[in-house]
Parts: C-alpha cells; sequence; structure tokens
C-alpha cells in the first residue's frame, strides 16, 4: 500500500468575499481576515461661478482586526495599484486608512507577515465614482467646464459618464425686454466633439440636456454657445463618472 506524503510549509490561500487568506503547515496557522468600511464610494467637485470651491476626499478603512494566528502577526500592509504602499506593526495597530481623491477602479493587495516569515496576501477592488457640479448665474459668456476622464491609477476608464445640464432664461425684473434664447452645448474630447445638443429657452423658462457617453477618457471639455439671446443665463451641469464591475 502507498504511502501518504506529506509536504510541510504548504501553501494554502483561502478567499471569500475577496478578503480572507489563510497559511497551513504542521505546527503553524495564520488566517488573514480584512473588513473594509466601504467598496464602493463616491467624491465630489464643486465650481461655483466658474471658480474650484471645494474637492472632496473620501477614505476608507481596512480592519485587519480579524486575522489570526498560533504564532505572532508582526506586520499588517496593503500596496495600491497607483504606486502607494502602507504598512503598520501588527502588534500595536489593526486598521490602515487609505484616502482617494480621483475617481477609478482601483485593485488593492493586503498583506499580512508572521513571525515564521509567512506572507499571507489578498487582493481587493474599490470603485471610486466622482460627481462635477458646476454653476453659474447671470451669465451672457458661459465659461467651459473641464473635467478629467482618466482615473487615477492610469487603469480602467469609466464605464460611462452621464451629463445633466440646465439653462434657466429668467424674466428680467421689468418686463421690457425680456426674449427666448438660443443655446448649444458641445461636450469636447482629444478628438474633437462627442456630443452635442441646441435648444431655444424661453423667456422665464428653463431647458435640461440629459446625456450619456461610454467609456471616456482624457480631458472633456463643456462648451457652452448663446448664439442669440439675452445676456443673463443661469447654467448648471452635473457630471457623474461611473464604473460598472
Amino acid at each position: 500500500m502507498r504511502r501518504p506524503v506529506l509536504f510541510s510549509g504548504m501553501v494554502c490561500l483561502l478567499f471569500l468575499s475577496g478578503c480572507l487568506g489563510s497559511v497551513l503547515n504542521e505546527n503553524i496557522e495564520t488566517v488573514l481576515n480584512v473588513g473594509m468600511s466601504n467598496e464602493r464610494i463616491t467624491i465630489e467637485t464643486i465650481y461655483e461661478q466658474g471658480e474650484l470651491t471645494s474637492s472632496s476626499i473620501e477614505t476608507i478603512d481596512f480592519d485587519f482586526s480579524g486575522s489570526t494566528s498560533v504564532v505572532s502577526i508582526l506586520t499588517f500592509g496593503l500596496v495600491t495599484d497607483d504606486g502607494r504602499s502602507f504598512s503598520i506593526d501588527a502588534t500595536e495597530e489593526t486598521t490602515i486608512s487609505l484616502d482617494f481623491d480621483h475617481h477609478g477602479m482601483y485593485d488593492i493587495e493586503l498583506y499580512a507577515i508572521d513571525s515564521k516569515g509567512n506572507n499571507l496576501t489578498s487582493s481587493k477592488t474599490i470603485i471610486v465614482e466622482q460627481i462635477v457640479r458646476w454653476t453659474e448665474e447671470g451669465t451672457g459668456n458661459p465659461q467651459s467646464l473641464f473635467f478629467d476622464a482618466n482615473p487615477g491609477n492610469d487603469g480602467t476608464p469609466p464605464s460611462y459618464l452621464t451629463l445633466n445640464s440646465t439653462v434657466s432664461n429668467p424674466s428680467p425684473i421689468i418686463e421690457f425686454n425680456g426674449r427666448d434664447v438660443d443655446v448649444e452645448w458641445a461636450v469636447i474630447n482629444v478628438d474633437d466633439q462627442c456630443m452635442g445638443n441646441r435648444e431655444v429657452v424661453e423667456n422665464g423658462g428653463s431647458v435640461t440636456w440629459n446625456t450619456l457617453h461610454f467609456a471616456p477618457v482624457d480631458m472633456h471639455e463643456i462648451e457652452m454657445t448663446i448664439h442669440e439671446g439675452q445676456d443673463e443665463l443661469n447654467i448648471e451641469h452635473v457630471v457623474a463618472l461611473r464604473y460598472t464591475e
């Protein structure tokens, strides 16, 4: 009868929701178990009267406290695909916080090192989407909104962008020269105009243009042109850069 062969130092990686791994041998069992505060977050950039007023930073916490070992775990850490790396002393800390200020689909490698030199790893994908809000009031010469569709890790571009744009044509306080306004939208990328629309906005009214563009890349510009009409328009753009897994 054949005798079973035992392999000391055998490595076995197990993945549950992308966050659990273990190393087993004859005497040692170490388990990497990482919880996350979020897997998908949204950052927001706001412009008022054409000027940048705020740009949010969102944070994800990686909690390594569920990791266990019959020996000591010395180090917890992570490496991102945008070039960042962080490590902590596992005997003193169990949480690593990671900030994001740009959209993208980020691959994160998580690891733990125990006192026997075993290095456990697992991976997770974090999705960061972005909303850009732009407002101008009382303008007869609208400025262009520029936004970057390239992800922060130079990886997979957004699956699509949406644009919700509203132009309002308020009536003058003294109603003697109010009139309709002929306006045109142009969304421009490195290959020239990729989307456009033209509408007449009635005096005292507003027009909203909703549109969708798949797989945007590089810098984009939203350009508004007033072809004819009064010079007191209110403009609001909301751009959303979205990712699907």
